[in-house]
């Protein structure tokens, strides 16, 4: 008996032809989870007050009386808007999202793969004949 295997010959035949019609999805990668958009903000802007952080503390120690001893100084004496930039970023490290980090993805339904523009012909020519249905 002749199995599909057998008839597919060595230039892939019907696997070749129907990885064509698929697409890895650009929005997540091919891995069907992308990053859930309340957690995207939150790491934006606990990056954005690390960054403030840092520069507050350099500015703190280009202003010392003494450079050479600048960053002892700067942490035995920080000024107060260092102590209110970290009293923030402790807040907002207690506010994070209580949705999961990683969501399945909207574009592709979570499965990675996404129908290339040769699979969108192909399912417009099914539709044109009764055989695909919009959902």
């Amino acid at each position: 008996m002749t199995t599909l295997d057998d008839r597919e010959g060595a230039d892939g035949g019907p696997d070749r032809f129907l990885a064509g019609l698929e697409d890895d999805c650009a929005r997540c990668g091919g891995s069907g989870r992308v990053v859930n958009d309340a957690w995207r903000a939150w790491h934006e802007r606990a990056d954005e007050l690390v960054r403030v952080a840092q520069a507050v503390r350099r500015a703190a120690e280009l202003n010392a009386p003494d450079r050479e001893n600048a960053a002892r100084q700067c942490q035995e004496h920080e000024p107060e808007i260092v102590r209110a930039i970290d009293r923030t970023i402790d807040d907002h490290v207690r506010a994070r999202p209580a949705d999961p980090e990683r969501v399945g993805c909207a574009a592709c339904r979570g499965s990675g793969r996404v129908l290339s523009p040769a699979g969108l012909r192909l399912v417009e020519f099914l539709r044109r004949h009764g055989f695909v249905r919009d959902r």
